[in-house]
């Protein structure tokens, strides 16, 4: 009963990060297009952005944690004193996503297993901050080299605001933050009942425990799905504030895993992409993310962290030491469980059937290329890492494939979610989507 009553207060907790410090009833001229739950994604984006920061700071979490709380009860309550109304019918509208959020909650916490890299890397990276250590505590922890440390710093963050101090319910908020972005992407403004329905297709599709077993991957792909929406709205409106939503959620890629940067990278290749933008605005993107990933350098020089995580499986030796037949050999294998790997995933299969279907039944004029080019782009960036993932990693192929390939490939899936059921529902004639 003590956990069921946990469950419900972490629930609060995370609600709370959605609605400040931006009004979500106020009408604010930079958000002029931005519905109520779009409003929340972007307070959700400020503070994983702000939590980011504060990480940097060598201060404890639980010294943090007493101001944050505070801060966020004097906004609320000057934000929505007069909004009460609209607040009861946002909470009332968002019961879909508590209802799915407490029954996976509970699951959760049957379970209790740790995934093998959680178990080794991030659960003890968690522990530290758990503990009252910082960042520049971690490089005590001789495997610390190879992951980033975002994720562990929210695992532990969360953790220890647990009454009874139980590990999992710091693992509660990469749940709340998968099914929040299902149920972001799912809400098409037809009718509530639609809505949650696709809502819990998603879930009932995607849902495994593994995923939410301390790996990091679930939190990218996470993010993919909410940054899939933004990509999306840029192509139809010239609206900064999307560009801003991209570039903050892209910013957290580099810090929670390895491969982020991958993503990061893509992310700013599609930017040059899209028409709505002007050059100065591409270069002005382009500039800010290459601060923020030499802000990354900087804080990991300053925290004595290694930023060179993978240079055991990637070194000049080995990639002068292949040669064409092993290369050969490696592709082979590559294309064959990636063809695999794949076709495992819905979302794969179902994205290809999509665009066959509009090529041959959908006319022209209600597709929106420009969108299509970003997922094109998007898919053949992933392919072409991922081969030359495999290709240049030093460690026999098969068991390099069978440990991680299945993850990169749902961790990548997270971006075809949106357009997936966007695609959907247009090929259904729920054209109010495209206006």
């Amino acid at each position: 009963m003590i956990e069921l009553f946990q469950i419900l207060l972490f629930f609060s907790i995370f609600t709370f990060i959605l609605i400040v410090p931006i009004n979500l009833f106020q009408s604010q001229s930079f958000l002029k297009n931005f519905n109520v739950l779009e409003k929340s994604c972007f307070n959700l984006t400020i503070n994983l952005n702000l939590l980011l920061v504060l990480s940097f700071l060598d201060y404890p979490v639980k010294l943090l944690q007493p101001i944050l709380l505070s801060i966020f009860i004097i906004i609320f309550f000057y934000n929505y004193h007069k909004n009460l109304f609209f607040f009861k019918k946002f909470l009332k509208s968002i019961f879909p996503l508590f209802l799915i959020f407490f029954v996976l909650s509970v699951n959760i916490s049957t379970e209790l297993f740790l995934g093998w890299d959680a178990k080794f890397f991030y659960y003890v990276k968690s522990l530290f901050f758990f503990e009252e250590k910082t960042i520049y505590d971690l490089n005590k922890f001789s495997q610390n080299i190879w992951h980033p440390y975002f994720g562990s710093y929210l695992w532990g963050f969360f953790w220890s605001i647990s009454p009874t101090e139980i590990e999992y319910f710091g693992r509660l908020f990469y749940l709340f933050l998968f099914c929040y972005s299902f149920f972001l992407i799912s809400q098409f403004e037809i009718d509530d009942k639609i809505n949650n329905l696709i809502f819990f297709i998603l879930i009932i599709l995607f849902y495994e425990y593994k995923f939410f077993s301390g790996l990091q991957e679930i939190l990218i792909f996470s993010l993919l799905v909410l940054i899939s929406k933004f990509f999306y709205k840029s192509t139809l409106s010239h609206d900064r504030i999307n560009l801003i939503m991209i570039l903050l959620l892209s910013n957290l890629f580099l810090w929670i895993k390895s491969e982020g940067i991958v993503y990061y990278l893509i992310s700013i290749l599609m930017i040059g992409l899209i028409k709505k933008f002007t050059y100065k605005e591409k270069f002005s993107f382009f500039l800010i993310s290459i601060i923020l990933y030499f802000l990354k350098v900087f804080i990991y020089d300053i925290a004595n962290f290694n930023l060179n995580s993978q240079s055991t499986f990637y070194n000049l030796d080995y990639l002068v030491s292949l040669d064409f037949q092993t290369i050969i050999f490696k592709i082979k294998n590559i294309f064959l469980w990636l063809g695999y790997y794949t076709l495992a995933n819905i979302f794969y299969p179902i994205f290809i059937l999509i665009i066959l279907s509009e090529k041959f039944f959908l006319k022209k004029r209600e597709l929106n290329f420009e969108f299509d080019k970003l997922l094109y782009l998007y898919i053949v960036s992933i392919a072409v890492f991922i081969f030359l993932a495999y290709i240049l990693r030093d460690m026999e192929i098969i068991k390099s494939i069978r440990t991680t390939m299945d993850r990169l490939v749902m961790t990548a899936s997270g971006f075809l979610v949106y357009p997936c059921i966007m695609k959907v529902m247009h090929f259904l004639k729920y054209k109010k989507i495209y206006k």
